[in-house]
C-alpha cells in the first residue's frame, strides 16, 4: 500500500497536536487559577468539576500513521521486534555485545514481559500519585504558608510537566533501575508534602519564608520527576508496537481512577485533612 501524501501527514500531525495543545491548555488554564477562584466565587469547590466536560488530553504517544498502513503481518512482526531490540537493552544478551554469534537466550525472552510488566507499574504508580492523590492533598498542604505558594507551588508545578517531558526528548533514561531510582525520588518529595498535608493547618516552618520555598520547590520537583518517568517509561513501552501503547494506556488510566478512588474517603467522608481559616491563628500557644 503507498504512503499517503507528505502534505495529509503533516495536517494530521498538526491537528492531533492542536488537540493535545487545546486540552491541556484548558485544564491547566483552569487549574492554575484554581488558588484563586476557590475562595473568591460562590461555586468555590463544586468548579472543578466543570472539568469532567471537558475532552481528555491524550495519554500516551501514538505509534504514528504508517503503522496503521502496514497490513502485511510479518512486516509488522520484523519491524516491533527490531524496535524492541533498540529500546529495550535487556534483550540483548552478552554474546551480542561482544559481537560473537547470539544463541537462543531462554532467559532473554523471559525478561522481557517483566521489563514490560515494570515499566507498566511505574506508569500505573506514577499517574495514580500524580493524577489522584497528590492532587487531593495540594491545597492542605500549601494553603497554610499562604495563597501565595499554593498560587506558585500549582502554576510552577504544571510547568515542571513540559520541561520534564522536553528534557526526556533530548536525554531518556532506558534503565529500569535508573527509572526506580527516580520513582523512589519522587515518592520522597510527595511523602514530605502528604506529612505536610496531614500536619495542616499546623505544619512545620509555617510563617517563615524556608517553609514557603520548600512546599513550592517539593512540589515542582515531585511533578517534574514523575513527568520525567512518565515520558520515559512510555517511550520505552513504544517499542513494543499497538499492545505495549494499548497496555500503556490502560495503566495510566487504571492508576489515576485508582488513586482517585482512594483519596475520596479520606477527603470527603473522613475528613482527614482539616484546612486553616482565613485571619484565624490556629498555630497560636
Amino acid at each position: 500500500m503507498a504512503a499517503p501524501p507528505l502534505g495529509r501527514l503533516v495536517l494530521t500531525h498538526l491537528l492531533v497536536a492542536l488537540f493535545g495543545m487545546g486540552s491541556w491548555a484548558a485544564i491547566n488554564g483552569i487549574w492554575v487559577e484554581l488558588p484563586v477562584v476557590v475562595k473568591d466565587l460562590p461555586e468555590a469547590a463544586a468548579f472543578q468539576g466543570l472539568l469532567l466536560l471537558l475532552p481528555s488530553p491524550p495519554s500516551v504517544p501514538t505509534a504514528g500513521p504508517e503503522s496503521d498502513l502496514q497490513v502485511r503481518a510479518p512486516r509488522v512482526e520484523e519491524e516491533e521486534e527490531e524496535e524492541e531490540e533498540e529500546a529495550l537493552p535487556l534483550r540483548e544478551s552478552p554474546s551480542q555485545a561482544t559481537g560473537t554469534t547470539a544463541s537462543p537466550d531462554p532467559e532473554a525472552h523471559r525478561l522481557l514481559p517483566v521489563h514490560r510488566a515494570c515499566l507498566l507499574g511505574l506508569l500505573a504508580v506514577t499517574n495514580a500519585l500524580t493524577n489522584g492523590v497528590l492532587p487531593a492533598v495540594q491545597s492542605f498542604s500549601c494553603l497554610p504558608y499562604g495563597r501565595l505558594a499554593y498560587h506558585l507551588a500549582v502554576v510552577l508545578g504544571s510547568a515542571a510537566n513540559p520541561l520534564a517531558c522536553f528534557l526526556a526528548m533530548g536525554v531518556l533514561c532506558r534503565s529500569l533501575a535508573g527509572l526506580g531510582g527516580l520513582s523512589m525520588l519522587g515518592m520522597l518529595f510527595g511523602a514530605y508534602l502528604m506529612a505536610l498535608a496531614i500536619l495542616s493547618p499546623c505544619p512545620p516552618l509555617v510563617g517563615t519564608s524556608a517553609g514557603v520555598v520548600l512546599v513550592v520547590l517539593s512540589w515542582v520537583l515531585c511533578l517534574g520527576v514523575f513527568s520525567y518517568v512518565k515520558v520515559a517509561a512510555s517511550s520505552l513501552l513504544h517499542g513494543g508496537g499497538r499492545p505495549a501503547l494499548l497496555a500503556a494506556g490502560v495503566a495510566i488510566q487504571v492508576g489515576s481512577l485508582l488513586g482517585a478512588v482512594a483519596m475520596f474517603p479520606p477527603t470527603s467522608i473522613y475528613h482527614v485533612f482539616r484546612s486553616g481559616k482565613d485571619c484565624v491563628d490556629q498555630c497560636g500557644p
